[in-house]
């Protein structure tokens, strides 16, 4: 089991696809691996060890039934876990998901993934005080914001000045975010942007106040800002979910896997769009890293590498403001500029089409998500397919990506409040 104390697990019949659901209330659940070995030291039977130790549970659209010696192998079989992919299947003895886990990753990465949703189980109750103070500092009550931020998260704000707001916020942020991210990738990423950040307002400050000013004079970035803290409530909305996606992180064997693994908690219907939107982010938060490119290659934001056509057309932007407008699928290819990488994964163009034109069915019963990316008119015969864990692992890479460069924002906004780079803007 998982150490969460509330688990809702779900999964749909292979007969007549209706969803069963197992709701699992486990009292002191961090402690319930240790107790029930000592349970069993003592001789107890199975039924008093499930309730002796807390353990109790409704099952719904389905009947409990009686089982007396082994699980009979003329029976479906699915062996649920919150925390790690499940595979229906036959019944083996031990093999367990968290057994069958550490047999792909090793135990050390799978204590490593432990760890991280041991953090998740702490943290999961204060999601949504997470989201209230977001949503106060989206609204601009700063007021508030402080009176909350010391309330509910024992912070004092320093000041009314916005850069004390914004520490306030991104310290909030960055410690409820940390275990959907990779180790160190926070730090090290705030430590490039500071760098190159600094390096430009140094080396290029005409160029890179030119650059502030546009952002400042649009409203750009405080607009991006915005954007990019919406995306944290429904990541911590998925919580459940994402569980196991997380576990691919470690897993290197997944995509040669024969067996389709699966997510006992199946919510796509409710996570569709979740993509399509934190793609729109994305798509927007490229201008920010083609314009810090543009400075870095060019020495001016606005001046891309001359793409032309055949017959001598110019294809690449004429500006930031134009490129701005180009779609996210042709975006990376006027990134000519190595300072920053986009993880590809993240940026699977095909798939937020989809998603956006409704061109894709879902089969609860399978977990199987069938997308249609092309143009084809009336007709849908160029498919693809992948699983409700990969969606939710490409969700979670995709979070991830738009988290980086959200710390180039934040750079970029704190360049704009205080010295030296405030000074560089006419306000």
């Amino acid at each position: 089991m998982s150490n969460r104390d509330v688990q809702p697990l779900k999964f749909s019949c292979n007969k007549c696809g209706t969803v069963i659901e197992i709701h699992v209330t486990a009292k002191g659940a961090n402690t319930l691996d240790d107790r029930a070995i000592a349970a069993i030291a003592l001789g107890k039977k199975s039924q008093e060890l499930y309730l002796n130790q807390g353990v109790k549970w409704t099952v719904t659209n389905a009947s409990e039934v009686a089982l007396e010696g082994m699980f009979d192998p003329t029976l479906d079989f699915v062996d649920l876990h919150l925390d790690f992919p499940v595979v229906f299947g036959t019944y083996v003895p031990g093999n367990t998901p968290y057994m069958q886990a550490v047999g792909r990753s090793g135990n050390r990465l799978a204590v490593f993934h432990r760890e991280r949703l041991g953090i998740i189980n702490e943290q999961y109750k204060k999601y949504p005080e997470v989201t209230e103070l977001i949503s106060k500092y989206i609204k601009g009550f700063y007021g508030p914001f402080s009176d909350y931020a010391k309330k509910r998260f024992k912070i004092t704000v320093k000041s009314k000045k916005m850069e004390d707001i914004n520490a306030t916020l991104y310290k909030v942020v960055n410690h409820y975010v940390l275990p959907f991210t990779l180790p160190h990738d926070n730090r090290e990423i705030v430590q490039k942007y500071t760098a190159t950040v600094i390096d430009l307002m140094q080396n290029k400050t005409g160029a890179m106040a030119a650059f502030l000013q546009e952002l400042y004079d649009t409203n750009f970035l405080a607009n991006l800002q915005r954007d990019c803290l919406k995306v944290y409530k429904p990541i911590f909305d998925a919580e459940l979910p994402l569980r196991p996606a997380l576990f691919l992180d470690v897993d290197k064997t997944y995509a040669a896997a024969k067996t389709a693994m699966r997510v006992s908690s199946q919510d796509f219907i409710e996570y569709r769009e979740v993509y399509k939107d934190m793609a729109e982010v994305l798509n927007r938060q490229l201008v920010l890293v083609a314009g810090m490119g543009n400075l870095i290659e060019r020495g001016d934001h606005n001046a891309f590498a001359v793409r032309t056509s055949k017959n001598g057309r110019r294809l690449s932007p004429a500006s930031l403001n134009d490129y701005s407008d180009v779609a996210l699928g042709s975006k990376l290819q006027d990134l000519d500029s190595g300072w920053y990488i986009v993880d590809p994964l993240a940026h699977d163009n095909e798939l937020r089409n989809a998603i956006a034109h409704n061109k894709i069915d879902y089969d609860d019963a399978t977990q199987i998500i069938t997308y249609y990316p092309k143009l084809e008119g009336m007709e849908r015969e160029k498919k693809q397919e992948i699983q409700l864990l990969d969606y939710m692992h490409r969700l979670l890479v995709l979070f991830r990506e738009v988290h980086r460069i959200h710390h180039l924002v934040k750079c970029l906004n704190y360049a704009l409040l205080i010295e030296p780079g405030a000074s560089m803007v006419k306000r």
